[in-house]
């Protein structure tokens, strides 16, 4: 077995043992941007907010301390999906929490539903950008808010790992890509200099049509 595919393919879609030590490893070094995403999203207690690739759900129990209306998230593994759950069992209890399996390219929620949209670490591994956007955009309210948090390119260029199945994509090229697909007001927050950052971007609509 080539050892940092699998570590690599563990970060995408984390599974079984290989998973589990993978997300706690995840949510000691994404710390920073973490607390940088909550900052941004600036919580309040009238957002619905949706956390694409929760992962064991640590990002969604902090967010949920804060007392949003409601927190929704996806992921593509089960094994997250069932780890999550039990993490955030006092939340979704109280009907204040849904968790999905569910993949970027087709999201299971209607038009114009969410207040704010973030995903940390995740844009890495998306198949078809266009439609990623497009799904976004689509369950995202006017005006409403979309962070992808994400380690810079010279950043993850200095990991082995991500030789494995990981886009790179410069700052610039995030922006654009951003922009291209219907988001407007893109900025880019640094968390940490030539390592992490949030781009931040809103989803601009009038009636059906995007400006």
């Amino acid at each position: 077995m080539n050892t940092l595919k699998y570590i690599a393919g563990q970060f995408e879609k984390p599974t079984g043992f290989g998973g589990q030590i993978s997300t706690l490893i995840m949510n000691i070094i994404n710390r920073k941007m973490y607390s940088k995403t909550i900052d941004i999203l600036n919580i309040t207690n009238k957002d619905t907010i949706l956390d694409i690739g929760f992962g064991n759900g640590k990002m969604l129990k902090k967010i949920s301390s804060f007392n949003p209306q409601k927190l929704y998230g996806i992921d593509i593994s089960e094994d997250m999906l069932k780890s999550a759950i039990q993490l955030n069992t006092t939340a979704i209890s109280a009907n204040k929490m849904e968790l999905f399996l569910a993949d970027v390219q087709n999201l299971p929620f209607a038009d114009n539903f969410f207040d704010k949209i973030y995903t940390i670490n995740t844009v890495y591994f998306w198949q078809n950008y266009e439609n990623c956007f497009s799904e976004i955009k689509r369950i995202l309210k006017p005006d409403g808010l979309f962070i992808n948090t994400c380690l810079t390119k010279k950043q993850l260029e200095k990991l082995i790992i991500t030789k494995y199945g990981f886009n790179k994509f410069t700052l610039e090229e995030l922006k654009n890509l951003t922009e291209q697909n219907g988001f407007s007001d893109v900025d880019i927050v640094e968390i940490e200099k030539d390592k992490s950052v949030c781009i931040i971007a809103k989803n601009k609509k009038i009636g059906s049509v995007l400006i």
